[in-house]
């Protein structure tokens, strides 16, 4: 097999396939570069003209990002009951809270003002469909057309976005 070609071909679209899954450019181009020296050294199994080099690829990619999160949920230490410890396991999760927040902020600000106000009053404050169309004046179909155009255009941009980091 010429892997020189297969690389070319398909190095970028095994590393965006690996990078929406672990998020983490350096994680990402590690295991991309781990799946096509697994195929390599495997070659022999492989051998069949009509093997589909793509899938064969994100197969090995899949297995190595479930044996890494394997890994890492069995080196994971129980927990200390020294308070200390405790402090810098708030402080990771507030850096998390403050994260997601400025997500959802983000996600917020790509919105127009309707998709906006349905978002916040649906998802935000927990207004059933009903509640959020008497509050706006607007009929229930309207309230579930927007929410499910803000819900899509969010993931669509946010997808778009990632992609765009995992190519930088």
């Amino acid at each position: 097999m010429d892997w020189e070609k297969i690389w070319i071909d398909y190095w970028k679209e095994v590393y965006v396939f690996v990078f929406l899954r672990v998020r983490h450019k350096q994680e990402a181009e590690d295991i991309t570069q781990e799946t096509f020296i697994k195929a390599i050294r495997a070659e022999d199994r492989y051998l069949e003209d009509n093997v589909n080099i793509l899938a064969l690829l994100k197969t090995i990619a899949r297995n190595l990002i479930i044996d890494i999160w394997r890994k890492k949920q069995k080196t994971q230490e129980p927990l200390s009951l020294e308070p200390e410890l405790f402090l810098t396991d708030i402080g990771s999760d507030l850096e998390k809270i403050i994260e997601q927040k400025e997500q959802v902020e983000h996600a917020l600000y790509l919105l127009n003002e309707d998709q906006r106000k349905v978002i916040v009053l649906r998802l935000l404050q927990g207004l059933s469909i009903k509640e959020t169309a008497e509050l706006l004046g607007k009929t229930e179909a309207f309230v579930k057309v927007i929410q499910f155009r803000a819900i899509k255009k969010v993931q669509d941009l946010m997808k778009k976005e990632f992609l765009e980091e995992a190519l930088r």
